[in-house]
């Protein structure tokens, strides 16, 4: 049984979003989507990165482990979303990931099994998100804020998006 023991903090600014550039900033799919803090079969969520580096790492980890050149995933948008969360589960302190197990995040889904019930557990426990390290950038962080329905409270996009036709440049940082 997972114990949630993370502090509860209140996430206010502004964070991002990769999204294909004909999709909505909180698309809704017909069938709910696994992430590293949660199997969409438990509850959805919509993934933030603190940077747009960070969300381009991600992008690229998931490319790579997909084994789908980037190139064939491109045109994509990033969205700028403002965040007003409360009651989340910070997971980004010293000890906070090896209380559950967790020595270091391995930029791989091989690893979900054990971060999926965390996360989980946490929203069970009446978070609204998880706050954690960025498991693809050094440095970055990633925000994890469940889903109840379609809804998205606390969570505002700001258009338009900023279109990439082309690849940006490698993220510093990256992890793969």
């Amino acid at each position: 049984m997972i114990e949630p023991s993370a502090p509860r903090v209140h996430i206010q600014g502004t964070w991002w979003r990769l999204t294909r550039v004909d999709a909505e900033p909180f698309f809704w799919t017909d069938e709910p989507a696994d992430g590293r803090w949660q199997r969409g079969s438990v509850v959805r969520a919509v993934y933030l990165g603190d940077s747009e580096a960070t969300v381009w790492a991600e992008w690229y980890r998931h490319s790579s482990e997909a084994a789908v050149p980037p190139a064939r995933r491109m045109p994509r948008a990033i969205w700028r979303i403002e965040v007003d969360v409360d009651e989340v589960a910070d997971l980004t302190g010293e000890g906070a990931l090896a209380a559950h197990g967790i020595e270091r995040l391995d930029p791989t889904r091989r690893q979900w099994p054990k971060t999926q019930p965390i996360g989980e557990a946490y929203f069970r426990d009446g978070a609204r998100a998880v706050l954690a390290p960025s498991a693809a950038r050094r440095g970055g962080q990633v925000l994890a804020v469940f889903r109840r329905g379609r809804a998205h409270r606390g969570l505002t996009a700001v258009p338009p998006p900023q279109r990439f036709d082309k690849l940006p440049a490698i993220p510093r940082g990256l992890r793969t």
